[in-house]
């Protein structure tokens, strides 16, 4: 990298810096639970519900009732994404380069977020009271939607069925998002139940940029396919979109995101730009979330 940009400079530095095409921000950060933490384990405590008991008779005696408490750990990790900056990088620019740098090492850390987050969604919970019980996505009523012969509408009243039968937002107003890839908002934009105003007076389709952004009551995150990294994750030629409820996911967050750009003393001419996050997460419940597996061609 450090010598395509002096070979640069050898012409003229642009004002501006093409930025290549990748993921900017984290997507997830606004569909999730956030919690600070200290320490490098969190328990996040949950709390079950209780059943009213009838009296029959008068006088009758008290009987005690026990209420569900459970907690699940949040694992910290600590993520790192550095840039060696040599001194002649910045010779003869018209534009502070250190700026470039710190844009790029903080767009590694965004997407960090979201990739934790989308892995969280499926993986195994360690719960109990010393953290020692593992419970998987199927054992924690998690359910997988099959879409493999694609994302349609009949797909969509799927997965809004499993949440109505888990009893989620039925009282209390609850977000939903549903993580995709481009392969299915194609799918989704070919559903006249979703883009014609015959069926619906709600606008799913994004003026601006032409995708779909709303699917029967699921806020639409695009996530790219084609990705290095991809943050859906993909087995085979199936890939696992994710369903969920705003509360189905919780981060911890014990470091913010931090930038340091300092002189590197041990190294000749160089400055080092470095950005460093702490965090883990976790699937709060598996009511919350819905695995909804499609085809990858």
């Amino acid at each position: 990298m450090t010598s395509q940009i002096n070979n640069a400079l050898v012409i003229q530095f642009s004002d501006q810096v093409h930025t290549k095409s990748q993921q900017m921000k984290s997507r997830l950060r606004s569909k999730t639970e956030q919690k600070m933490v200290k320490g490098q384990d969190y328990a996040y405590e949950d709390i079950g519900s209780l059943e009213a008991v009838e009296i029959t008779s008068r006088h009758q005696a008290t009987s005690g009732q026990d209420i569900a408490h459970g907690r699940r750990r949040i694992r910290m990790r600590e993520f790192r994404a550095t840039i060696y900056l040599d001194k002649k990088d910045s010779l003869e620019t018209l534009i502070d380069p250190q700026r470039n740098y710190a844009m790029a090492v903080s767009r590694a850390l965004y997407r960090k977020y979201d990739a934790i987050a989308a892995e969280a969604a499926f993986a195994d919970v360690n719960t109990g009271k010393d953290f020692s019980t593992t419970v998987t996505f199927a054992s924690d009523d998690g359910v997988t939607i099959n879409a493999t012969a694609g994302l349609t509408y009949d797909k969509l009243l799927s997965i809004q069925e499993e949440f109505i039968d888990d009893d989620v937002g039925l009282d209390e107003e609850e977000d939903y998002w549903l993580g995709i890839t481009g392969e299915e908002n194609t799918d989704l934009m070919g559903e006249t139940e979703l883009t014609s105003g015959d069926f619906s007076r709600q606008y799913a389709i994004d003026k601006k940029n032409g995708r779909i952004a709303m699917a029967l009551g699921f806020e639409l995150v695009h996530f790219a396919a084609d990705a290095s990294t991809p943050i859906l994750d993909l087995n085979s030629t199936t890939r696992d979109c994710i369903a969920a409820s705003k509360r189905g996911i919780c981060v911890g967050i014990s470091e913010e995101l931090t930038i340091d750009i300092d002189k590197r003393p041990d190294l000749n001419n160089l400055t080092q730009v470095q950005a460093t996050m702490m965090m883990g997460a976790v699937r709060t419940e598996g009511k919350l979330v819905k695995k909804v597996q499609t085809t990858a061609t």
